[in-house]
Formats: structure tokens, C-alpha cells, sequence
């Protein structure tokens, strides 16, 4: 469902641009894209645990 929303997104800012007559339409969308890639880099790296991982002895086995 997030791709599909993003797609959206995109094409809706692409769109925008191409009414006006000019190409920057598809500059504003993959300006979009790289803004969006850059906040979820962001989001990604400041929820990932700092530290090694606590071993707990064993393999797990259910």
C-alpha cells in the first residue's frame, strides 16, 4: 500500500508540471523521490539499536 500511495504522489506532482507545458514536472517528482529516500535513510538509521546485540547461549529451537 505504500508503494502504490507513493506512485500517487509522484505521478500527481508529475502531472502538475506537464499541465503547465514544461518538463520540470518530472524534476519536481524525482525531487520528491530523493527527499522521501533521504527522510526514510534517517528514520531507518535512528531506529536501529546502537551496541552489539546481547547473545543469549544456544541456538533457538522451538
Amino acid at each position: 500500500m505504500g508503494g502504490s500511495t507513493g506512485v500517487a504522489v509522484v505521478s500527481t506532482v508529475a502531472a502538475s508540471g506537464i499541465e503547465s507545458g514544461s518538463i520540470g514536472g518530472f524534476t519536481n517528482a524525482f525531487t520528491v523521490c530523493a527527499l522521501a529516500a533521504a527522510a526514510s535513510a534517517a528514520v531507518a538509521l535512528g531506529l536501529v539499536p546502537r551496541g552489539k546485540p546481547q547473545l543469549t547461549g544456544g541456538p533457538h529451537v522451538h
